[in-house]
């Protein structure tokens, strides 16, 4: 998830229109029968990857243990990056105020990262998603490999970022999520809110919250499958 994408010792840069003349072994196929014109791959030597963590934190990573998963997560994905010698730049998107860290090969960054995340309150904040992307490219001035750790629930638009980074997406959910039971009557407390309902959830209830959290992992993954974005859910435990 963290190294270099390589070929003969060059990086993958880009995809590009084909020229008269150019090598017709580096034609990529796949998207010259997608736009119908011939394109190539464009390979740089290697170099050093700048690998940016970003961690996307709202009030529903509350819910059980996705918040102490992203934490950990991050951490290990953090010292990962520096021991591949590769650059690592930390970003933060919250609802209060974001947070971004120069690129460093120093285990410093990553524990300032940390603390900073585990000191962020988000107990009634939410996500502007349509606007991350934005945020995001505000703070990368070079082509990066960016790691995107949160539990993705609303509607994202990552559109302008896929188009110079590369992307990995991790969701993480709770078993809860993912798969519903019935718990009858209960108070529940919306972490993005705070307001706290008395209400029965049943079957009916059960099937309703299922439903909606399959038409916003459709619709996630169907964005980013158009946008080339690689992807995986976490279970927090």
């Amino acid at each position: 998830m963290v190294s270099k994408i390589k070929s003969e010792g060059y990086d993958f840069a880009e995809i590009v229109p084909y020229l008269l003349g150019e090598d017709a072994r580096k034609i990529d196929w796949k998207s010259t029968a997608k736009t119908g014109e011939p394109h190539i791959k464009i390979f740089y030597e290697e170099k050093e990857v700048n690998i940016v963590i970003c961690a996307l934190m709202s009030g529903s990573l509350l819910f059980e243990k996705k918040k102490e998963t992203l934490l950990e997560l991050a951490a290990s994905l953090g010292y990962m990056s520096l021991k591949t010698d590769n650059s690592l730049t930390p970003i933060m998107i919250s609802q209060q105020k974001n947070f971004f860290l120069p690129p460093s090969k120093k285990p410093h960054a990553v524990e300032h990262f940390i603390k900073k995340l585990d000191e962020t309150p988000l107990l009634k904040t939410t996500l502007d998603t349509k606007n991350i992307a934005t945020e995001i490219n505000r703070h990368l001035k070079k082509k990066s490999l960016i790691i995107m750790i949160g539990d993705f629930l609303g509607e994202y638009d990552l559109s302008k970022l896929s188009f110079r980074h590369q992307i990995h997406a991790i969701m993480i959910r709770d078993t809860f999520e993912e798969h519903p039971t019935a718990l009858g009557e209960g108070a529940f407390v919306d972490p993005e809110s705070g307001e706290e309902a008395t209400f029965y959830f049943g079957k009916k209830a059960r099937d309703a919250y299922a439903t909606r959290f399959l038409e916003n992992d459709t619709k996630l993954i169907k964005h980013f499958h158009a946008l080339g974005i690689s992807y995986q859910k976490l279970i927090a435990t």
